[in-house]
């Protein structure tokens, strides 16, 4: 019988929380080489490079191949063997985190997911070849280790229609999200133009104004005035700016349009409203 292959490093996550890795490992199995039946405490994910095998769970068997990957779930009952003719070689990463059902979903993998096919088999191999070489105990790696684990893991997709819809639901919200941080960081340019947002997000702009009248309850761009002029009052009460200076500061080319705005949202001049703090 010939001698197993095997490579299994484990190492403790002091810096991430979210999503994270604390174990990879590689494996030419011997013929019926069997894990299980067994309860694990972590997730785990197999990518098989060759040979075959069977994964059972939740008394289900999938029958699984070169370019296949199989997710084992925290404290699920599992079973897994090589096949007898044509054993299965596979790498196999174990993560864990606060946010690891968020991930899956967004690769379309459900609660009732445990099986995929990964559609570039070769270049993943590749990167796992890479990853085994790291040296995942020297901090100043820490971040290009992590990098390449959520690399490696964008591989692991289920195409999954439910998933999909679902995911596609709670983008709107992370549309808003981003327009929201766009106009805190952009809201002093004159130029600033609802389009550009849009464009950034790779979205229509009659789609994008939708999705913010929805999100919000009202459009991007009374959004971003009132942004402004929230900022302007600010600026008023606790600068000794001038009026002009603070048009200026939260993108504004001249005065006048400025206070007719300004007055709009507080029924007072800007000069007055200075006054008055």
């Amino acid at each position: 019988m010939s001698e197993k292959l095997l490579k299994d490093l484990f190492f403790k996550e002091y810096y991430f929380s979210d999503f994270f890795f604390f174990n990879v490992g590689y494996e030419k199995c011997q013929s019926k080489h069997r894990f299980g039946p067994s309860l694990r405490d972590n997730y785990i994910v197999h990518f098989v490079i060759s040979g075959k095998g069977r994964y059972t769970v939740n008394d289900t068997t999938h029958y699984l191949g070169a370019g296949d990957f199989f997710l084992i779930r925290p404290n699920e009952l599992v079973d897994y063997e090589a096949d007898a003719e044509d054993p299965w070689e596979y790498y196999w990463i174990g993560f864990s985190g606060t946010k690891v059902k968020e991930i899956l979903q967004t690769n379309g993998i459900g609660s009732k997911d445990y099986t995929g096919q990964v559609g570039a088999q070769e270049e993943l191999q590749g990167k796992f070849v890479i990853f085994m070489q790291s040296d995942f105990f020297d901090d100043s790696k820490k971040l290009a280790n992590q990098a390449l684990f959520y690399d490696i893991f964008s591989f692991f997709k289920i195409h999954n229609e439910n998933m999909e819809m679902g995911v596609r639901v709670s983008q709107t919200k992370k549309y808003s999200e981003a327009f929201l941080l766009y106009v805190e960081n952009n809201y002093y340019r004159e130029d600033l133009a609802i389009e550009e947002i849009a464009k950034s997000m790779y979205l229509h702009p009659s789609y994008f104004s939708q999705v913010i009248k929805e999100e919000l309850g009202l459009t991007a761009l009374k959004y971003l005035n009132l942004y402004r002029m929230n900022k302007a009052s600010q600026l008023l009460k606790t600068t000794e700016l001038s009026v002009e200076e603070i048009a200026s500061a939260v993108g504004y080319r001249n005065r006048h349009s400025f206070t007719r705005a300004f007055k709009t949202r507080f029924q007072s001049s800007p000069t007055r409203y200075k006054l008055e703090k």
